[in-house]
């Protein structure tokens, strides 16, 4: 490309000319290089970014598997508790089976509480993610007793879940009753306001 000066009228290029041309040259080399190096420092700086957010977003699916281990670990803890409440229950209940004559039920009962209780202690003793290895083992295991079992336990909790919200309806429906000292005129376990001799 050329750069043709209006004022040659006989087309032979001038000092001047050959100034402006190579002028133009550099800054548009200038141009190039500086769009390159703005485009590189762009380009770093991108990866910089995605490198910085794939660590924020480890770190924060981390902390979220985390809390749900802690929140699955806390409900263990409890499960084993309600667990090994029910296998003292039902021990309780074989100890009374004895008393009453009843020696092969209070075998069974006695039977089905130890059972239970080394289910208790099983998942007392292991953390959460054992526990959902045995329940997958035995479920390939026994895939009828696991669903068996899995029905068991959705019957159990919407049992629960209906009486603990019966409870909570109970609680709400029933007025309370005011029960303060007789110096704000109320008497003990009544509604009714007492005129202390007025």
């Amino acid at each position: 490309m050329t750069i043709d000066d209006p004022n040659n009228q006989d087309g032979s290029t001038s000092p001047g000319g050959q100034d402006l041309k190579s002028q133009v040259g550099q800054d548009l080399h200038n141009v190039t290089e500086h769009a390159r190096d703005d485009l590189d420092a762009i380009s770093r700086r991108a990866q910089e970014d995605v490198r910085s957010l794939g660590k924020e977003a480890e770190a924060k699916v981390s902390e979220a598997t985390d809390k749900a281990k802690s929140f699955a670990s806390d409900q263990k803890d409890l499960a084993a508790g309600q667990i090994n409440g029910v296998a003292t229950a039902i021990s309780k209940v074989a100890d009374e089976l004895d008393q009453s004559e009843q020696k092969t039920i209070a075998r069974y009962a006695r039977d089905l509480a130890s059972g239970i209780s080394n289910v208790g202690k099983t998942v007392e003793d292991r953390d959460v993610d054992d526990l959902m290895h045995l329940a997958q083992d035995f479920g390939r295991k026994q895939p009828l007793a696991f669903l068996g079992a899995a029905a068991l336990a959705g019957f159990v909790a919407s049992r629960f879940a209906l009486a603990s919200s019966h409870r909570a309806e109970t609680k709400t429906a029933q007025p309370e009753r005011f029960e303060a000292d007789d110096a704000n005129g109320y008497s003990a376990g009544t509604t009714s306001r007492t005129t202390g001799g007025l």
